[in-house]
């Protein structure tokens, strides 16, 4: 776990540092995270949904992974 955090945040659990740090990200982060890991869609599929180009989806995808990824202190990995 990262020592950049303070320690009272870091003996939070880390469902409830991850659930917090998601609820920070930008709306566009938040609904690409849905449509990829909750309802399992590709990023073609989450990129017309949503009517954006593949590229804006990967984008965001990436952007909120390492967002969460340095605010709950664990490396997360994409999705396939």
């Amino acid at each position: 776990m990262s020592s950049r955090l303070p320690a009272a945040v870091r003996r939070l659990p880390l469902r409830v540092r991850l659930a917090a740090a998601i609820e920070r990200l930008p709306e566009s982060q938040r609904l690409v995270l849905a449509l990829r890991l909750l309802d399992g869609l590709s990023t073609l599929e989450a990129g017309g949904a949503l009517r954006v180009p593949t590229r804006e989806v990967e984008s965001l995808h990436a952007a909120a992974l390492a967002v969460i990824a340095g605010e709950v202190g664990a490396p997360l990995r994409r999705a396939a």
